[in-house]
């Protein structure tokens, strides 16, 4: 069994999707043949994805200092 990824989109216009229907602004999780179909038909528009971020590096941790015991 192989699972469609799914795609979010904002309604421009009303629309019925899966027997439900949904008002403009409205976010629906589709699969992404009928997120394409949505939205050239302008019935939707993509949900508009987060920048992916520089990297992220850790800082670099600091050497730890031991103190010898006095002899």
């Amino acid at each position: 069994m192989t699972h469609l990824a799914k795609t979010i989109v904002t309604l421009t216009r009303p629309h019925t999707h899966a027997g439900k229907a949904y008002g403009v602004g409205d976010r629906v999780e589709i699969d992404a043949t009928s997120a394409d179909w949505l939205i050239a038909h302008d019935i939707a528009t993509p949900e508009p994805t987060a920048p992916i971020a520089d990297r992220i590096t850790e800082p670099e941790p600091k050497p730890l200092q031991r103190k010898e015991p006095k002899q």
